[in-house]
């Protein structure tokens, strides 16, 4: 039996079957705990304050947040707690219905504030938050936040690639369907979609979904902002409401359907209404610096060298290769067009090398032009 005489109401409020007691009760349990309330009055004050824990926690999801931060938040509701608990300076106590009332009131808002806070200072929201746990369900999902201050560079499994701009998250399965292709964003990322007409590639950001058949793209979707905004570069999205039974149709079916935009068009959503037109609320910084949004990749008879510069500079990626046999090759492509990927695959193609990645560089061996 366990001996619950020296638990803090935190401690109650963590114990397995205290919490089944206040949530689903049983004879069982509702017996033994009034007993024990019985055998040890002194601690009512520290059961109720407890199953007042449980019960203004029952209803939320699980924050996406670290032991340590929870510990933390935990400590500061006990805090809190304690201080209301101190004799006044007036020699007078508040009494104990009324100190603990007040415990509890302060204890439910700080929970509550405190998960919202952890959601929103990591870059998520509860929508994200809701469809990564639906999506989780049926995918084994992959999630990487961008905690520096540069865009950071995501391969997906399709050859697709996304830069990620800070404070973003972006979950995406290990393998996409045959079907399909699913991602979701909160944040700000810019999309190169590899071309694969058979199989649309969705990006669902809070309650918009783009839909591509291969492309280039912005989403910018943030918790904090009201509005979802897409801005095409290369190609054709379309975008439109998800959960409605018109954003269904949409979904099930291969064509481009709902406000289909075209190059250097754009879109936000707000107020359940996707709108064609400029971006309403727009920030100084983008998705990327240099903002690839706006960058070209044609080449006619540029070199090899220039074109590796020029993609560092535009993907935040070390590009490593032999110079002596390679930076003087020219290369004629359009890249514009193209996912990273595909880009490096041409170019080394074009001056007989093989190029792979790791630990964020790029590395290419080859025999050059020569």
């Amino acid at each position: 039996m366990q001996d619950y005489t020296n638990y803090t109401p935190e401690d109650f409020a963590q114990d397995d079957d205290f919490i089944q007691w206040v949530k689903s009760p049983e004879i069982e349990r509702e017996t033994f705990w009034q007993n024990w309330q019985e055998t040890y009055p002194f601690k009512r004050n520290d059961i109720e304050l407890a199953r007042q824990l449980v019960l203004l926690t029952r209803h939320l999801p699980e924050p996406n947040v670290s032991g340590e931060e929870i510990r933390a938040m935990k400590s500061e509701v006990f805090r809190k707690i304690e201080e209301l608990d101190t004799p006044e300076e007036t020699g007078f106590r508040q009494l104990p219905v009324w100190r603990w009332a007040s415990a509890a009131a302060v204890t439910g808002v700080l929970l509550l504030a405190g998960w919202y806070m952890f959601l929103y200072q990591s870059g998520t929201s509860p929508v994200y938050q809701e469809m990564v746990s639906k999506a989780s369900e049926e995918y084994k999902l992959i999630e990487i936040e961008n905690s520096d201050h540069s865009p950071k560079l995501i391969n997906l499994p399709d050859g697709s690639s996304v830069l990620l701009k800070k404070g973003s998250r972006l979950s995406y399965p290990n393998h996409f369907k045959k079907e399909l292709r699913e991602i979701y964003l909160t944040g700000e990322g810019f999309f190169e979609v590899a071309k694969d007409p058979e199989r649309p590639f969705y990006v669902f950001a809070n309650e918009m979904v783009t839909k591509v058949l291969g492309t280039s793209f912005t989403v910018k979707a943030y918790s904090e902002d009201k509005q979802v905004f897409v801005k095409v570069k290369t190609g054709k999205v379309s975008v439109f409401q998800s959960g409605t039974v018109e954003g269904k149709e949409n979904f099930n079916t291969k064509e481009l359907r709902g406000l289909v935009l075209n190059p250097n068009q754009e879109a936000t959503f707000e107020e359940g209404k996707v709108v064609a037109g400029k971006q309403q609320d727009k920030k100084q910084d983008t998705a990327t610096d240099p903002q690839i949004q706006d960058m070209m990749f044609e080449y006619e008879e540029v070199t090899v060298g220039e074109i590796f510069a020029q993609l560092e500079k535009a993907y935040r990626i070390r590009i490593v290769y032999d110079k002596t046999v390679m930076e003087k090759c020219p290369v004629t492509a359009s890249l514009t067009d193209e996912p990273l990927s595909s880009k490096l695959s041409l170019i080394c193609k074009a001056v007989r090398s093989d190029y792979e990645i790791s630990n964020g560089e790029v590395i290419i061996r080859g025999r050059g032009c020569d």
